[in-house]
Parts: structure tokens; sequence; C-alpha cells
């Protein structure tokens, strides 16, 4: 499967896989968390940013590292 940025399906295949979803469901609740623990400053709003943006990251490599992996 090639990457091509500007098919919507394409998109909305990777946002919908199992691969991505899980990664980034468990990066946007540890981000929550991280900012109702740490008493909801501003300092621990932008850290919570990074820890969801992360697990966006993350969703996205295993999405396409999985769509490789069975094609020779």
């Amino acid at each position: 499967m090639a990457l091509d940025l500007l098919d919507l399906g394409t998109i909305i295949d990777i946002f919908m896989a199992r691969r991505f979803f899980v990664p980034f469901a468990i990066g946007v609740a540890g981000a929550i968390a991280f900012y109702y623990l740490t008493g909801e400053t501003p300092a621990s709003a932008a850290i919570a940013f990074f820890i969801g943006l992360i697990g966006l990251i993350a969703g996205i490599i295993f999405q396409m590292a999985g769509s490789r992996s069975g094609s020779v």
C-alpha cells in the first residue's frame, strides 16, 4: 500500500485502524490523566499536549510499520 497523502480514503483508513487507534487513545488518556493529576496548570497542559502528540506519532508509526510488514 503506497501512501498518498492527497487520497482521503487512505487517510481515513490510517485513522480508523486499530494499530493507530490504540496507541493514540493511550496517549490521549495519559495526557488527560497527567493534566488533572498535576494540578491543571499551564505547564502541565503543555506537557500533556506533547504526551498526546507522542501517542499520535506512535500510532502513525505503528500503522505504517504494520502495513509494510506483510509485503515483500
